[in-house]
């Protein structure tokens, strides 16, 4: 039976409109997505517990349900120094505290760079594309100035150890695209202690973009002015410091990017 308008029927929920369908089924993904990633930070937690030894029963206990990220940080990864767990959490949650962060990836460098059975810069580069694989491009997590200046200072602190292209390298496997670690890099070359070797690291880069051209990713999207102009500028500085050494690859490196754009 069709009711008028007046009468006390049954009220139909309102349609909603493609619009708000797509919104909605975007919100439900989304929040889908973000238990995924926090279902996947727990195990990792539990995963690293038991391969500590020793931590059976805090193990045990992320079997029971699924946590947040909040319990996962304050009952699991903080007290157990869990550095990575806590960089995923931060992650999970957007959580930005630069000085943690900073502390964090101390820590972590430290850690390989202590361990025995591992061999300096090389291992910590290895660590750090590890994990920047799963952090990279969250800021909060994963701060390329940081990274940067971390991964600088170590080339500084370990001279025997290091190679130009530690860096750049170190980025990329980590799956920064080309064009985010170049600006990363140039950023940092205005620190004066720095300079020499950013130069050294952006000549690698280029290199390295030079010769993935034609691959996938950005490395067809180079902006060759934006490069270009870097090299004149580094080229121009190790001249004023009569650093021969550096110009001639400098410009070993901008000839060929030229002769390739």
């Amino acid at each position: 039976m069709v009711r008028g308008r007046g009468s006390h029927g049954p009220r139909m929920a309102p349609e909603l409109s493609i619009e708000e369908e797509v919104d909605e089924l975007g919100a439900l993904l989304r929040d889908t997505e973000d238990q995924l990633e926090i279902a996947q930070v727990q195990l990792d937690i539990q995963q690293q517990l038991r391969s500590r030894g020793g931590h059976e029963t805090p193990a045990r206990a992320l079997d029971e349900r699924l946590y947040t990220v909040t319990e996962l940080y304050d009952k699991f990864a903080e007290p157990l120094r869990l550095w990575d767990a806590v960089l995923l959490i931060f992650k999970a949650s957007n959580h930005d505290d630069r000085s943690m962060v900073e502390e964090i990836w101390n820590a972590i460098v430290r850690t390989v760079l202590d361990d025995e059975h591992r061999t300096g810069l090389m291992a910590v580069s290895s660590k750090v594309s590890q994990l920047g694989r799963r952090l990279y491009p969250s800021a909060a997590a994963f701060p390329l100035d940081l990274l940067v200046t971390v991964l600088l200072d170590l080339a500084h602190e370990r001279p025997t150890e290091y190679t130009p292209g530690f860096v750049a390298d170190t980025l990329l496997q980590s799956r920064v695209p080309h064009y985010a670690a170049f600006e990363a890099l140039r950023n940092i070359y205005k620190r004066v202690d720095m300079a020499n070797t950013v130069a050294r690291e952006i000549a690698a880069l280029t290199t390295m973009w030079i010769d993935a051209r034609g691959g996938s990713g950005d490395s067809q999207n180079m902006p060759v002015m934006d490069v270009d102009a870097a090299l004149s500028l580094y080229i121009v500085n190790a001249t004023l410091g009569n650093n021969i050494e550096l110009k001639a690859e400098l410009q070993r490196v901008q000839d060929r990017l030229r002769q390739v754009y």
